[in-house]
């Protein structure tokens, strides 16, 4: 996958997660590949998913969070940024790919 739709997918995962901390009157700081969903940043479970929706919204792409967020059949407790860039990046070159 190209370098451009990496940086793309990041731009916008980190602008969703900024502007959904913004609405909960928290500051995003310094966002990193490494940084958690829920133990850096505090999140829940239902803003985890909330994030999806919008990236599938901004990016035109339907993202199967379940397969993200579970692993050996159970949820997992905590997801990082870079996780969620690689994930997406994975679904857009699948779809590309089947076109």
């Amino acid at each position: 996958m190209s370098e451009a739709i990496k940086d793309k997918v990041w731009d916008t995962l980190i602008a969703v997660i900024a502007e959904i901390l913004e609405d909960l009157g928290e500051e995003p700081g310094d966002l990193t590949r490494e940084t958690m969903l829920v133990g850096d940043l505090g999140l829940s479970s239902v803003e985890a998913i909330h994030i999806a929706i919008m990236l599938e919204n901004k990016l035109r792409v339907a993202l199967d969070f379940e397969r993200l967020a579970v692993r050996d059949g159970e949820y997992v407790d905590d997801l990082s940024v870079g996780a969620m860039q690689d994930f997406v990046v994975e679904t857009i070159a699948n779809h590309v790919q089947r076109a």
